[in-house]
Parts: structure tokens; C-alpha cells; sequence
């Protein structure tokens, strides 16, 4: 299949409090559209119940070059450029109604058999139905194996609530960018962001504790939030925002 387009506006909910598109905004729409790209495919949160498959996402880099208002028309583009026999990569591109550039992501997935609540193969035939795109975003892939920073910050701990389940049983990945969000020192929170990276290392599940720390890099000018299991054996996630 390829490039698969999907074309939607901004919502409410995708907008900061001076109407700008958020990170976490951009982050719904891209879900979206790999979800509606997969359910066209047949693998899909509708068809679920008959492939018993799921994706799963292990990171996202995002960079936002211009911030539409509300309700504004936008065209997202997006292809897997790479299978193996249990990664996928998707990239995508985000153009406005004047098919002007306003993002680009890239993002790696893992696919999840629900019934056994582990990783499964990615098969030729399903492969052959995506389609590859020999076409990546950026030039540096997100690095999965990074360690948190050292020197971190404590900031809150959260207790995970079943409004932040989905339906793969664990917290929903956009959670994560707001645990970070709210980790951010009081003067910056509200700042607009361009850039973002979430490594998601530990799937977070109903009734953990975690613990969020911050980390602010002078020399990349990156703001690094790490969000811990509550005994601070694991780590969950890194969020680089900046």
C-alpha cells in the first residue's frame, strides 16, 4: 500500500491555551492515523478481536515546524519504511491546507499478540499489505538502549487510575508526555516546544506508583523527564522535550 493519507482538523483538545497545536495534539493525530492506516490493512483496534494482534509503540520523535489554530485542515502522510521479524518504523509528514510543511515524526512499533500478552513475529503476508516506503524523516534514529541522566531531580510521584488504561491493558502512551509535562519547572511548563523524544522502556500498568524526575541538559538544552517504577528498580520511560 505505501503512503497511506489521512486528512483531519484540529480539535479543542489538540490546542494550547494560546491556539497553538501541542505536542501531545500531534501526537493524537499521528496515532490516529497509523491506527486508521492499520485498520485498513486488517490489523486494526477493530479487528483486534480476530487477529488477536496489536501494535504497540516503543518511541516517537516529533519535530514541529509551524503551530496551526484550532479547527485548521491538515494532511498527515505516513508509510512504514522498515519491517523486521519484530520492529516496525513509521514515519510520517504533516502539511497544512496550503501544503505547507508543518511536522514531521518518526516512531518505532512492536507488535503484540493480546491473548498471551507477549511479542509476535511480523509475518511476510502482513509486511506485503503495509507496503515499505525506503523514506525516513530524520537523519538520527531515536536511540533505544539511552540511560536516564544522571543527577536527576525528584519532582511527584502518580498512582495509575483506570481513566489512563487503554486497550492494550497499560497506560496510554500520551500519558506519558503529560506525567512529563507536569514534571517541568513551573517557569517553563507553558513554553512552546518544538522538538520531542519518548523512549518507552516499561510498560506502566492499573495501580503502579511512579515517580517522575527532571533533568535539565545545558548542553543539548534538552529538558529530560525520567519516570520511574516507585521502588526505582525500573525505569518506564525518558521524555526529552525541548
Amino acid at each position: 500500500m505505501g503512503i497511506y493519507e489521512y486528512k483531519t482538523r484540529l480539535e479543542f483538545a489538540d490546542i494550547n491555551e494560546n491556539n497553538q497545536l501541542t505536542q501531545k495534539g500531534l501526537l493524537r493525530i499521528l496515532g490516529e492515523a497509523a491506527s486508521i492506516h492499520s485498520e485498513v490493512i486488517g490489523y486494526g483496534p477493530n479487528t483486534m478481536s480476530k487477529t488477536h494482534l496489536s501494535w504497540m509503540v516503543l518511541h516517537w520523535k516529533l519535530q514541529i515546524f509551524k503551530t496551526p489554530s484550532w479547527h485548521s485542515e491538515i494532511l498527515v502522510k505516513t508509510w512504514p519504511r522498515t519491517f523486521n521479524k519484530i520492529f516496525s518504523c513509521r514515519d510520517f509528514e504533516v502539511y497544512d491546507k496550503d501544503n505547507t510543511l508543518v511536522a514531521i515524526a518518526s516512531s518505532k512499533w512492536v507488535l503484540i499478540d493480546i491473548e498471551k500478552h507477549s511479542i509476535c513475529r511480523i509475518s511476510p503476508e502482513m509486511a506485503n499489505a503495509y507496503g515499505i516506503v525506503d523514506n525516513s524523516v530524520f537523519d538520527i534514529e531515536v536511540n533505544d538502549k539511552e540511560n536516564e541522566p544522571e543527577n536527576s531531580t525528584y519532582v511527584y510521584d502518580y498512582t495509575i487510575k483506570r481513566h489512563d488504561i487503554d486497550t492494550n491493558h497499560h497506560v496510554n502512551n500520551l500519558y506519558y508526555l503529560d506525567f512529563a509535562y507536569d514534571a517541568l519547572p513551573e517557569n517553563i511548563w507553558d513554553k512552546q516546544f518544538n522538538n520531542l523524544e519518548i523512549i518507552y522502556k516499561k510498560q506502566i500498568k492499573l495501580g503502579d506508583t511512579i515517580k517522575c524526575f527532571y533533568t535539565y541538559d545545558e548542553i543539548k538544552n534538552h529538558h529530560i523527564v525520567t519516570i520511574k517504577s516507585e521502588d526505582l528498580q525500573t525505569v518506564h520511560s525518558i521524555v526529552k522535550i525541548f
